[in-house]
């Protein structure tokens, strides 16, 4: 409607610039216009009629980052906030973070997990898992438990490492809420719970709930020093795993690093993860698997 006033306000103006083109020039020996009032255009409701009544569209900026396909308006002010706290972080990595709440406080402001019986559910210091949930599909590894296509995967994985003269082997896997529970209260009782909560999960926000990991041989740091383990981490993208902490992901998970945690979250998103370079499943999830 704006715009339709304004178009027939300009065309008023040129109708009435043009019926005095052919007017003789007066005598007029009265002072010369100012400077001010000698362009001749008009500015109405933010639009611009310039001298030849053409209309020109006002100018919009798109807010930075907007194009990226897992931008949220939603979270726009999150979004500026976060920017303003980390000056040197490209804002696409502002976007993703923000995405999977890395700009909140952890363990403080949490959600439960997207669809926790997904290979690809992201569980971690801000997305937990239900006290009751359990996988219906669990099987065992050695004397450990892991969901049905982790455990074939993972089997794969061991038999393949042998040919190659590695032996490796799944010292823990599937856990339930209470005995979490009962690990982390282990652990807080001897170091402290800020200590402890740098290598362990508070119950609900561990992994090893989503009957999805494997954690290898001594769980030790150690391991990652091994062959067994270099070979581990080498390889297991090309079973569906990955080498969930890292030392270049501490900062976005929280833990310390543990070469011997393996996270299935199937072939096709390891490759893809592998292939791209991309050091965390925090900025794969918020990337590729939010988007589905």
């Amino acid at each position: 409607m704006l715009i339709a006033v304004v178009a027939a306000v300009c065309a008023l103006w040129v109708y009435a610039a043009g019926m005095g083109k052919n007017d003789p020039a007066p005598v007029n020996t009265a002072e010369a216009p100012s400077e001010e009032g000698s362009e001749v255009s008009s500015e109405i409701g933010g639009a611009f009629c310039p001298p030849d009544g053409t209309e020109e569209e006002p100018a919009f900026e798109a807010a930075p980052g907007s194009d990226l396909p897992f931008y949220d308006e939603s979270r726009a002010l999150r979004y500026e906030a976060f920017a303003a706290e980390n000056p040197d972080l490209p804002f696409e990595d502002v976007v993703w973070r923000v995405n999977v709440d890395l700009d909140l406080v952890p363990y403080e402001d949490i959600s439960e997990a997207r669809d926790p019986g997904s290979i690809t559910v992201l569980v971690n210091k801000f997305f937990f898992l239900p006290q009751d949930y359990s996988p219906d599909n669990l099987v065992y590894i050695g004397n450990s438990m892991m969901r049905e296509e982790a455990a074939e995967a993972m089997n794969e994985m061991i038999d393949d490492a042998a040919s190659y003269g590695h032996h490796l082997w799944v010292q823990s896997g599937y856990r339930s809420y209470s005995t979490q529970a009962g690990l982390f209260e282990q652990y807080s009782a001897r170091d402290g719970v800020e200590a402890a909560e740098t290598y362990s999960a508070r119950p609900g926000h561990s992994e090893h709930q989503t009957g999805l990991v494997g954690d290898f041989n001594s769980i030790t740091d150690a391991f990652g020093a091994t062959p067994e383990g270099k070979w581990a981490a080498d390889n297991s993208w090309m079973y569906g795993f990955i080498v969930r902490y890292t030392a270049e992901n501490t900062d976005i998970t929280h833990y310390k690093p543990e070469p011997w945690h393996m996270r299935f979250i199937g072939k096709e998103d390891a490759e893809k993860m592998h292939d791209l370079g991309i050091l965390s499943f925090e900025e794969y999830w918020a990337k590729y698997v939010s988007l589905r």
